[in-house]
């Protein structure tokens, strides 16, 4: 059941952006483009953060840019 408030697709749509984001951390972890986990962390948080001043939830659920 989704948070109180949100609807499924809402919820669904921030699951999977999560799920981006680690995917994508972990590709750069693996290839070296970072010289430290911590560096990849902090460059993965900041992208996360960039997106959230970007994305915004529309009245019908849909996740998307403002």
């Amino acid at each position: 059941m989704p948070p109180s408030g949100f609807k499924r697709k809402a919820v669904e749509a921030a699951l999977g952006f999560v799920s981006a984001c680690y995917e994508d951390l972990l590709e750069e972890v693996k290839s070296g483009k970072h010289p430290t986990y911590e560096a990849a962390i902090e460059h993965e948080l900041e992208q996360i953060r960039h997106s959230l001043e970007r994305a915004h939830i529309a009245p019908d659920g849909e996740l998307v840019e403002r």
